[in-house]
């Protein structure tokens, strides 16, 4: 994706940021790293304890938050830089409001960032890949969001009164599609983790819900992998940053 922050925020200077949807905090180091020497006071938040680091570094805490739920009361516009990633489609019907709840805590001059699917259909896409985005599409109807969420978000930022708006779509280059090994594996990995997740949800659902048999579910999870390391995938994400007015 290139750089993590695209905001116009001055990085060289120690900053209060809130990574929401953190899961393992692979994001957060990830940033730290990027912006060394400086070092940040950051907060991440999610909804499994189990999956955070176990002795994060000084300045990195992190603390079990529902997006749908009341922020801390003391945490309003506390934060420079307010992040999330792939995090709004558990707002279901409500995703505008859970965002709004999000920028509520930038501090007055301070950035938010938001990354989402657009839920589009790339071209030379495979058939295991067509199949995920069907499954994804599906748990995005399901849950009662935006199918293409990703496109929503800056008529919902500039709704929030938040200026200097702007969005870049980003082609994430996955697996046989990235030129850099690491980087490859990464997206890979980190795809593979989602997908689980959603696989498994749809099974949930009423039948005839998804056009896929319980079977053909099952099998995906091991059909997508393979075609990620083989073909490999271009999956379409919208970043959209936004800066809450000064005060």
């Amino acid at each position: 994706m290139g750089a993590l922050i695209l905001a116009p925020i001055d990085l060289s200077k120690p900053l209060r940021v809130l990574d929401s949807g953190t899961a393992d905090g692979t994001w957060i180091r990830d940033f730290s790293k990027s912006t060394v020497p400086v070092n940040h006071q950051i907060v991440g938040t999610g909804t499994d304890a189990a999956i955070f680091p176990t002795n994060p570094p000084v300045g990195h805490t992190y603390q079990v938050q529902d997006i749908n739920k009341p922020w801390p009361e003391e945490w309003k516009e506390s934060f420079d830089l307010v992040h999330q990633r792939l995090a709004l489609v558990a707002g279901g019907s409500s995703q505008e409001q859970v965002l709004r709840n999000l920028a509520a805590l930038v501090k007055p001059g301070g950035w938010i960032q938001l990354i989402e699917t657009t839920n589009e259909i790339p071209e030379d896409i495979g058939p295991a890949f067509e199949n995920f985005l069907s499954i994804l599409r599906s748990v995005f109807t399901a849950v009662g969001s935006t199918v293409h969420l990703g496109n929503e978000l800056s008529g919902w930022l500039k709704a929030a009164g938040f200026e200097d708006v702007q969005d870049r779509l980003l082609h994430t280059r996955l697996g046989a599609t990235n030129p850099d090994p690491y980087l490859a594996k990464k997206g890979v990995d980190a795809t593979m983790a989602g997908a689980r997740g959603h696989f498994a949800f749809v099974k949930t659902l009423p039948s005839g819900t998804v056009p896929f048999t319980v079977e053909q579910i099952d099998r995906m999870p091991e059909e997508l992998e393979a075609e990620l390391a083989t073909k490999g995938a271009v999956f379409p994400l919208r970043v959209v940053w936004g800066r809450k007015p000064a005060a």
